[in-house]
């Protein structure tokens, strides 16, 4: 299960010329840069170039700037930081810059979706545990605080985190030790830590969900990272990025991918996914060839004379949001089950999500009579 949650990220060396400036022949920057250019001018569009990205993620936005200039400052030291964003937006992406922008970026970069198992199996998978400590531990095994010792722990979907594991999360960071499952000895870690959440810690503290002394020590700093519709502009920043790595395609498709009426048509969805969205919707393109506009979810078909449909003005906008979101959710999931004949792994594939994971959505909408664990089978839901 151990392997399967968590990914070591290896930094890559990429073979860089460092001829010094001084040592090339005169008149090499007009070579270089081409005629009418001068080499001062290459060298203010590359430092252009080098602030519309930081690591992985690319953005010219003013938003996206801002972020830019607060990961890059925050990558220097060793400071925890909470990213918070939608579905899609980058947030693990974010934290391996971080990571590969810190003096830890020779270290392991290991990463835990915290809604992705059942408490019991999360606290041995973030701690470790003694073999003995419980049914099925034949042997003792670290927890990713300890196998990231001197890099990087990214914990996604911090807000899924029991509030029965979330004191043992917080002498991690007040403390820097940990007590693995089936023991009463401590041991110490050295880890940077960083979370990332889709939903408002600050109203999972409100609603007594969440622990403030926790929330105040992740959000050393905090960072929310913008949906891709207040970012239109770096829409044609992204569709480069994305078809570049997506490998060699015609002429005809390249040229469509990147005309001027593709990207208005981009700009007018609200892209519900954010990145993820675009980036599937561009890798279909270039597959298939068909250049389509992406379907539009953001308002999920329900009957105009049922009572989802009415809106409830007496409730606050975040309220009444989430409660859409899990009317969606549960409609989603009972039509994913009908179309795949309740194959629950059938499902799962067909939505882009762990297994386990899906079982912890079943389970949350009440189409699952128990709480997911590691030895659920690809059955059908019970």
């Amino acid at each position: 299960m151990g392997a399967a949650r968590r990914r070591l990220v290896k930094e890559i060396a990429v073979p860089v010329d460092v001829t010094p400036v001084g040592n090339l022949p005169q008149g090499a920057g007009v070579a270089l840069v081409g005629e009418g250019r001068s080499f001062e001018d290459h060298i203010a569009d590359r430092a252009a170039s080098d602030r519309e990205r930081f690591g992985r993620m690319v953005g010219r936005s003013n938003a996206m700037q801002s972020v830019f200039d607060v990961l890059g400052k925050a990558s220097y030291s060793d400071a925890t930081i909470l990213l918070e964003g939608e579905t899609g937006t980058g947030k693990e992406v974010s934290a391996e810059a971080i990571h590969r922008g810190s003096r830890r970026r020779d270290k392991p970069f290991l990463v835990v979706d915290c809604g992705a198992m059942p408490p019991q199996l999360l606290e041995s998978e973030l701690f470790g545990h003694e073999r003995g400590a419980f049914t099925g531990a034949v042997a003792a095994r670290q927890g990713v605080f300890e196998a990231a010792s001197g890099g990087t722990v990214f914990l996604d979907e911090i807000g899924e985190l029991s509030i029965e594991l979330q004191p043992k999360l917080l002498r991690v960071l007040e403390r820097r030790e940990v007590r693995r499952v089936g023991t009463n000895n401590y041991v110490p870690v050295n880890v940077r830590l960083i979370a990332a959440t889709n939903r408002s810690l600050r109203d999972q503290v409100a609603a007594s969900k969440f622990r403030s002394d926790l929330y105040y020590r992740l959000a050393v700093v905090e960072v929310k990272l913008p949906p891709l519709r207040e970012r239109a502009a770096d829409l044609p920043l992204l569709v480069e990025h994305v078809i570049r790595n997506l490998g060699p395609m015609d002429d005809q498709t390249a040229r469509v991918v990147r005309s001027e009426e593709f990207l208005g048509a981009l700009a007018h969805h609200s892209w519900p996914g954010n990145i993820r969205e675009l980036r599937n919707y561009l890798e279909r393109c270039v597959a298939l060839r068909d250049f389509a506009p992406p379907k539009s979810f953001d308002a999920p078909p329900v009957n105009a004379t049922s009572p989802e449909s009415a809106v409830n003005v007496g409730q606050p906008l975040r309220e009444a949001r989430e409660g859409w979101v899990s009317s969606f959710e549960k409609r989603y999931l009972e039509e994913l089950l009908r179309v795949h004949e309740n194959r629950v792994s059938a499902a799962a594939r067909a939505a882009g999500v762990d297994r386990i994971y899906f079982y912890r959505l079943l389970w949350k909408h009440g189409l699952r009579t128990r709480e997911p664990s590691s030895r659920d089978s690809d059955d059908r839901p019970s």
